[in-house]
């Protein structure tokens, strides 16, 4: 991945297309010097999230798009950034874990998923192809083929302390057919062609997203002149730039 020109914009998938970039679906960690960071402490992030779970299993939130994973309830995350917001109470819980995302840098977000046994994410996107996404193995219960990855038509299974990188703009999808819950741990860093446009990019995202959420509960809302839906994000996104550097300082 090549530094890119001014002109060159991010990908988004709100604004509609399959992404089909040049990129390999999955990319060598030994590529990215900080990877090297979250392989050399995964069983210090895996004890302390274990830990706190242990005490409030709470924590865990089933995925907002329902649509995305199967069976229901399946696909659970606990968040500590989430494209630059920070999520205070976790973190606050979990010191040693944030104190190495938050060595990372470039680091957007970092993140718990669980996938219980017997379940499927479904194929789907990512926001964004601004982002390279690293999924670090804390606790796999079983290989390939019980288990795995698939980026486009490549297939990867995780493996306990190593990271797999990706795209994750390319259409992906994951399984776990083990009798066991699999937890990962997913961090996501701006590309460096990008990462100039962190801002941007992570408002961008954030202002889709929650408005995705929006429309799926008051589907009346999708009605809406498709000029109005754009002025509603453009006004979402020019408040998240202001609140998110004021969000992040509450402790």
């Amino acid at each position: 991945m090549t530094a890119a020109g001014p002109a060159v914009k991010p990908w988004y998938m709100i604004e509609g297309g399959r992404y089909d970039g040049p990129e390999s679906p999955f990319l060598d960690p030994r590529d990215h010097p900080w990877v090297q960071i979250l392989e050399d402490n995964w069983e210090t992030i895996r004890d302390e999230i274990v830990a706190l779970l242990a005490r409030r299993e709470n924590r865990l939130e089933p995925y907002f798009n329902r649509m995305m994973f199967f069976p229901p309830l399946s696909w659970k995350t606990m968040g500590f950034y989430f494209w630059t917001w920070r999520i205070h109470k976790n973190c606050r819980d979990c010191p040693k874990t944030v104190a190495i995302l938050e060595s990372i840098p470039n680091m957007t977000a970092g993140s718990l998923s669980v996938l219980e046994p017997h379940s499927n994410i479904n194929p789907h996107q990512g926001d964004t192809n601004a982002i390279v996404r690293t999924h670090v193995g804390l606790s796999i219960p079983a290989p390939l083929p019980t288990c795995g990855l698939q980026v486009g038509r490549a297939v990867r299974g995780w493996e306990e302390g190593r990271a797999i990188m990706f795209i994750d703009a390319m259409t992906h999808s994951s399984w776990n057919q083990s009798d066991r819950r699999r937890l990962v741990l997913i961090v996501d860093v701006m590309r460096p062609e990008f990462a100039n446009r962190t801002t941007a990019v992570c408002t961008h995202v954030l202002a889709s997203t929650f408005l995705q959420a929006v429309y799926q509960r008051f589907t009346w809302l999708n009605r809406l002149p498709g000029s109005l839906k754009y002025a509603i994000h453009a006004a979402a996104r020019a408040f998240l730039t202001v609140y998110l550097p004021l969000q992040r300082l509450r402790r």
